[in-house]
């Protein structure tokens, strides 16, 4: 997924099934949060098509370039969910793996770490790993491994997920999902996101943004 269709702005008035219905579906999706933080494959969904929004976009001087899907896949095996191609004025293109980590069998996750440590054979410039919770400190055992991924000369940061971030991020993909049932077109829900500006607002897209600019690049 690259772009979004960014046509001539809607009217307000036009607007207003895309505004009742998230509205709607916020209300609806408010009690699957506590589910939904531990839901790899739904939050890595909701928040790649939140960044796709934003392509062509500068946010903080940061401008997102492209979002795409890591290959090969079968070496991955869906472990880094997607990428992003940011932009800086005075930098190149940088390619930043996106990687939501949800697993809560702590076996597993120190093979997800471990696995990780070599996300550079995917092109990727930079690593960014979430999870909710304070992952890096509560889980003694992962220290060592999780430390590796946060070595400067690796590149990786890590940002917790919120329940708030988490509600933003199923809601407007569960309105994608719903959109012939709500009566609304990708149009419409791309105008409604852009203004106010919801997505931009969401903090966790604005934590990538923040870390890609001052501890990916400078």
């Amino acid at each position: 997924m690259n772009t979004i269709d960014r046509d001539s702005p809607l009217s307000d008035a036009h607007l207003q099934p895309t505004i009742a219905a998230f509205s709607i579906e916020r209300q609806v999706s408010t009690p699957e949060v506590e589910s939904a933080i531990f839901d790899k494959d739904r939050i890595a969904a909701g928040l790649l098509l939140s960044l796709s929004f934003l392509v062509g976009c500068t946010i903080d001087g940061v401008k997102i370039e492209k979002t795409g899907r890591i290959h090969p896949p079968r070496r991955n095996q869906g472990l880094i969910d997607f990428k992003v191609t940011f932009r800086l004025a005075s930098q190149g293109l940088v390619h930043v793996g996106i990687c939501v980590l949800t697993n809560p069998d702590l076996t597993m996750a120190i093979e997800e770490c471990r696995r990780l440590l070599v996300y550079k054979d995917f092109g990727l410039d930079r690593l960014c790993i979430i999870r909710h919770g304070d992952f890096a400190t509560n889980i003694s055992q992962l220290r060592g491994c999780f430390s590796k991924l946060l070595l400067p000369d690796i590149g990786g940061v890590f940002i917790s997920l919120t329940p708030d971030d988490v509600l933003t991020i199923i809601t407007t993909l569960s309105i994608f999902q719903n959109k012939e049932q709500y009566g609304v077109t990708n149009k419409s829900i791309s105008a409604y996101l852009k203004h106010p500006d919801p997505i931009a607002a969401n903090s966790l897209v604005r934590q990538i943004i923040k870390r890609v600019k001052v501890n990916f690049i400078e």
